[in-house]
């Protein structure tokens, strides 16, 4: 007999537009330590009684600034849902039990479980991540060998409840087979990951949240802005990296939009992205 640990989590954003951008119930919390056991992927683990579980696994362990987690029941465990943002929890499983903490711990594990199976070989992605979430301030996300998010303040969105921030994809960039985060189109490359695991070209969709269009810091779809790809020689980016990282991330996404949805290959989107997607992670280990 089965039970299971399940949450709200933001699918892709917390900016209240369309179904993907608000918090969605019983989500499954996959690879998380409940008891001596190991959720599956479907966060379902055998029925031992009553155990305890933090936002703690084999892959990813969630350090929140806002405090700490722990949930105990018997019957499965429901981490629940909440209005609110930063600090707010459901009132149950600690002060840690945030959006930001669920959806991170439910994204990290379902994107290093893709990436592992395209890598089979990659070592990091067999290690634990840790992963800081609500760090007292905003406008901002990081890596340094760890992932980090900001709360939400000075007209931005908490940044670890946005699932399609691409600061996630800097981790698998620094631990691909070349070793470290790849210039100049590292940005780029963070971007791409993000892209295609939210099949969406608005990067990080909530960070400006009263924004009109691309609620995010930037789309990677230049159909969507100024109608023209970026190129070397026409990008006018005086060496900032997140520009110069358009020069490839536009062209990945072109190539999943555009090129082989259309003759002579006329793949359907689904298609299509799976072939992206799989020659993408080809890349990250050749």
């Amino acid at each position: 007999h089965y039970l299971e640990s399940k949450g709200g989590v933001f699918p892709i954003s917390n900016d209240n537009r369309s179904s993907d951008g608000i918090q969605q119930s019983g989500w499954p919390m996959a690879f998380m330590n409940v008891g001596n056991e190991v959720t599956d992927t479907g966060g379902n683990y055998l029925n031992t009684g009553s155990v305890t579980a933090s936002f703690n696994g084999p892959y990813v362990l969630i350090s929140d600034r806002c405090g700490s987690s722990s949930l105990s029941g018997s019957n499965g465990l429901d981490w629940g849902t909440s209005g609110g943002t930063d600090c707010t929890t459901p009132g149950k499983g600690g002060s840690g039990n945030t959006h930001s903490a669920r959806t991170n711990f439910y994204e990290l594990n379902k994107v290093m479980e893709v990436a592992r199976s395209h890598l089979p070989g990659n070592s990091w992605l067999k290690q634990r991540l840790k992963v800081n979430v609500n760090h007292d301030d905003s406008c901002n996300a990081w890596w340094s060998n760890t992932i980090n998010f900001y709360r939400s303040g000075n007209g931005c969105g908490n940044t670890g409840e946005l699932a399609g921030c691409s600061i996630r994809g800097h981790g698998l960039d620094d631990n691909d087979v070349e070793g470290s985060v790849t210039s100049p189109s590292g940005e780029g490359i963070a971007d791409i990951y993000a892209a295609l695991r939210m099949s969406d070209s608005c990067i990080g969709r909530g960070f400006f949240p009263n924004r009109n269009g691309c609620t995010g810091v930037r789309n990677i779809d230049y159909m969507a802005g100024s109608g023209r790809p970026k190129t070397f020689s026409n990008n006018g980016c005086g060496g900032a990296v997140h520009c110069l990282g358009g020069v490839y991330s536009e062209a990945i996404w072109s190539l999943y939009k555009r090129f082989l949805q259309t003759s002579p290959y006329n793949y359907d989107d689904n298609t299509a992205l799976e072939i992206v997607t799989r020659l993408t992670f080809i890349a990250a280990g050749n």
